[in-house]
């Protein structure tokens, strides 16, 4: 059974989600697209719904990379900013 004076040293630090940061990326390269396909001349050849589905995935690929790259980034400074506590057992409950 360890003693009751037993201590240990524990670091927490916060780390972003990956996730959002892919979904924010997805929804603003379907925004771009969207402005994109409405504001340039339409040509009779395509439909605009196939317009837009071909320009979000031209915006995605960047999007998606430059998204990562921010998240990367952010890891790498939240790394260093961790908490070091002492804890110490409660014991039997």
């Amino acid at each position: 059974m360890p003693s009751s004076t037993q201590r240990r040293q524990v670091s927490v630090r916060t780390t972003p989600k990956l996730v959002p940061f892919l979904v924010g990326a997805l929804a603003l390269a379907f925004t771009v697209a969207v402005i994109v396909v409405y504001t340039t001349p339409q040509d009779p050849n395509y439909g605009t719904g196939a317009s837009i589905g071909y320009m979000t995935f031209i915006f995605t690929m960047p999007a998606l990379a430059l998204a990562a790259t921010a998240w990367l980034i952010l890891e790498k400074v939240l790394r260093k900013r961790r908490t070091t506590y002492d804890i110490e057992p409660l014991g039997e409950r």
